[in-house]
């Protein structure tokens, strides 16, 4: 990308593009404690910009390797101008088809480990986003949101919702991030519970960050919240464009999101507040139970909302308002002097199947071990200046462990108040799937 901090950036047109820059191999011996190294590594490269955009392309994999085991992890970092989280998804389901059937002949234009790029293909990328997908806005939506931008936030319906207790900080940009893990039977179990309260586990977390920031949090410094859910376009997008294309978006690698806001008033934080100092006395599950009261139509709220986008398709979505955006910079430097609008995002990448996709109801167990499978999946982001204190990431393997990644920026949020909140989450996890 060239003139990246420029007014209109470009994507740079590349002859080839060498493996060696982007592919790092590390071996860590029996001595190192791998599961804490990963963790670090995690947390030391969500900050780590790619070098020299103009030249390279801005992602990179580094394949760790415990001596003596027989697993890798494969840990892809991207910068989030060209790809979204599923493609990333989409990359890994791609890879193990890829391993598991090693027999494929290589691409004549990959040789020592470059890729080279046929003159007729260096152009050949997707049109923006506008083109590809219809975005049909109402004139009411489009001047309400716009008048949203550009008032006093004082003058704001919402105000007492507005994240003040988490005041915007441009330095200095550290992302801490944490993350614990539930087994297949833990996550069944929420899962069950999710379905008998109409909502789903991207609901629940929802939820559930709120009751921890409202419980944590006194009515002086927050008084209300808004939530924001990340939403994948994919299943939505269409356009005759795709059709006469013949471009499928939900096997197509690029940026195809969008955001759904959820609204937590302050009578219901003031009423939660409420119910947790009466139990304050009680033991742990008992007060949680108590407290499942507003827990459950708090999370199928979550869900309504988003069932509600999912209805609606991509009418009077803020993406349509994108191409009206002279200048992002201006845009994002206006938004830093705001307060904090959002608390909480949850980006969900849902579920990868890591089972090989060739693999048959009659291979035995033996020939299935001599196959690549995926075994764990962890998502994390770096987080936006300017968007949501806290961030969670939730992704499982089809029949094995979700990971719940959380992620805040240093500057942002008191370390106590974050690491409350990821022990929250985790309790309340673990109490459903008890």
């Amino acid at each position: 990308m060239r003139n990246e901090h420029a007014r209109k950036p470009a994507f740079v047109e590349l002859e080839s593009v060498d493996f060696r820059n982007h592919i790092e191999w590390r071996t860590l011996s029996p001595s190192v404690d791998y599961e804490l190294e990963f963790l670090r590594l995690i947390r030391d490269r969500l900050d780590v910009k790619v070098e020299s955009p103009e030249t390279k392309p801005a992602w990179r994999i580094l394949v760790l390797h415990a001596e003596g085991t027989d697993f890798v992890d494969i840990m892809c970092e991207w910068g989030h101008a060209h790809i979204d989280g599923i493609s990333v998804k989409i990359l890994h389901e791609a890879l193990l088809r890829k391993l598991n059937n090693g027999d494929e002949a290589r691409p004549s234009i990959f040789k020592d480990r470059v890729l080279t790029i046929p003159p007729e293909k260096r152009r050949d990328l997707l049109p923006p986003l506008h083109t590809l997908c219809d975005f049909p806005l109402t004139t009411r939506w489009a001047v309400t949101t716009l008048w949203k931008e550009v008032k006093l936030p004082v003058l704001s319906g919402n105000s007492d919702l507005l994240a003040n207790w988490a005041p915007i900080q441009l330095r200095p940009y550290v992302t801490q991030y944490r993350h614990f893990s539930l087994d297949n039977d833990i996550l069944q179990k929420v899962l069950v519970a999710c379905r008998e309260h109409k909502t789903t586990l991207t609901g629940l977390l929802q939820a559930l960050a709120m009751f921890s920031l409202a419980m944590r949090l006194s009515p002086e410094k927050a008084r209300g919240f808004i939530g924001t859910t990340v939403v994948n376009l994919r299943p939505i997008m269409s356009s005759k464009f795709l059709q006469s294309h013949n471009i499928d978006p939900n096997n197509t690698m690029a940026n195809f999101v969008t955001v759904v806001d959820h609204e937590y008033d302050a009578e219901l934080v003031a009423n939660i507040r409420a119910r947790a100092n009466e139990s304050s006395g009680q033991e742990t599950h008992n007060r949680m139970a108590t407290l499942e009261e507003f827990l459950w139509p708090t999370a199928e709220k979550v869900r309504g909302d988003l069932q509600r986008k999912l209805d609606e398709g991509t009418k009077n979505d803020q993406m349509g308002l994108l191409k009206f955006v002279p200048d992002f910079r201006l845009l994002l430097k206006d938004w830093a002097k705001k307060p904090r609008v959002t608390s909480i995002a949850v980006t969900n990448l849902g579920v990868i199947d890591g089972n090989p996709s060739n693999a048959s109801a009659t291979e035995t167990e033996g020939e299935l071990r001599g196959k690549w499978t995926i075994d764990r999946a962890v998502f994390s982001v770096s987080p936006e200046v300017h968007y949501a204190a806290f961030v969670i990431c939730p992704l499982a393997v089809k029949g094995k462990e979700l990971y719940v990644s959380c992620d805040w920026q240093d500057a942002a949020m008191d370390m106590t108040l974050a690491e409350g909140i990821v022990a929250d989450l985790e309790s309340w996890l673990r109490y459903f799937g008890r």
